[in-house]
């Protein structure tokens, strides 16, 4: 095979190995969704101190950031559930391609290297006593 073409080749498998192992978890959506559901279908739902809805939402939070999920109705307490983050699926393979190819550890600065502990939030209301 000739010199300029084996070069040709070589350059190739390098870019699309730099391509393939360049971090997953930089082509991850920065955001996830979540459900958020209330025992009291008229409760006000609010999320990171937005209101968001009514009763039943889901609504796009950022995966990489912990949340603070209220919901509020008259005549009853407050109900307050935080969610904390954890490292994803795509930032634990871009931790485990990091050890064998440096490359993919960049892929840990994104925020599709975490995701939120929970998508499913369900919040039981209790009556206030009078």
């Amino acid at each position: 095979m000739p010199k300029i073409l084996r070069s040709i080749c070589s350059f190739l498998l390098v870019i699309s190995m730099l391509v393939l192992q360049s971090g997953c978890s930089m082509f991850v959506s920065s955001t996830q969704r979540i459900s958020v559901n209330t025992s009291e279908p008229d409760a006000q739902i609010f999320v990171n101190g937005s209101f968001v809805g009514t009763g039943n939402v889901s609504t796009l939070v950022a995966r990489n950031q912990s949340v603070s999920i209220m919901a509020k109705k008259d005549g009853y307490y407050p109900v307050t559930r935080d969610i904390g983050t954890q490292m994803s699926t795509t930032g634990t393979l871009d931790m485990i391609g990091g050890c064998i190819i440096l490359l993919p550890f960049i892929g840990l600065a994104f925020p599709g290297s975490k995701s939120l502990n929970l998508d499913n939030v369900s919040l039981v209301m209790q009556k206030a006593v009078k």
